[in-house]
C-alpha cells in the first residue's frame, strides 16, 4: 500500500514574525525540535527560515539579524494525499529539507504540517511519526 504524507506528517508547525531575532528563531525551532520555521505576516505566510538559514547567517552578526533579513519567500508545500516518493521526489527537485502542509481554507495561508527528511529517515526505520510535544502546537512568537 502506498505511503501517504498525511501518514507521516507532523501536526504543527513552529511560526515568528517577520520582526523576530535570529537568536529566538533559533529557541523556539530548538524547542519544538524543528527544522525550519514559517514566518508570518499580516497576510500570512511570507516565508520560511530552515536550519540551513541560520547556519548561514551565524558568521553575519546574527544577532542583529531578524527572520525577515534570512528568510526565503519560496514556501514549498504538498498536499496530505500525496504519496510520500512523490514528496521525496519534490524534496530533491526543490533542493529542501522539509514540505508544508498550509490550511485550505479562504483568509491568510497559514501551516498546518509539515513533512520532513527526518520523517522519511523515520518511515524507513519502520517508526512511529513525530508527535508535537503534549498539548503544544507553536504559536506565532511575538516582536
Amino acid at each position: 500500500m502506498t505511503r501517504l504524507v498525511r501518514d507521516i506528517m507532523k501536526i504543527g508547525v513552529p511560526t515568528c514574525t517577520l520582526e523576530t531575532s535570529l537568536p529566538q528563531v533559533a529557541k523556539i525551532m530548538a524547542r519544538e525540535n524543528a527544522d525550519a520555521i514559517i514566518v508570518m505576516d499580516e497576510f500570512g505566510a511570507a516565508g520560511v527560515v530552515s536550519q540551513s538559514d541560520l547556519v548561514l547567517a551565524y558568521p553575519r552578526n546574527y544577532e542583529l539579524l531578524a527572520a525577515k533579513d534570512v528568510m526565503t519567500d519560496k514556501i514549498i508545500s504538498v498536499a496530505p494525499e500525496a504519496a510520500v516518493t512523490a514528496a521525496s521526489n519534490l524534496m530533491q527537485d526543490e533542493k529542501v529539507h522539509q514540505l508544508f502542509i498550509m490550511h485550505e481554507h479562504p483568509g491568510p495561508s497559514r501551516p498546518s504540517a509539515v513533512v520532513t527528511m527526518r520523517a522519511i529517515v523515520r518511515e524507513m526505520a519502520g517508526l512511529e511519526p513525530e508527535k508535537p510535544a503534549a498539548g503544544k502546537i507553536a504559536k506565532p512568537a511575538k516582536k
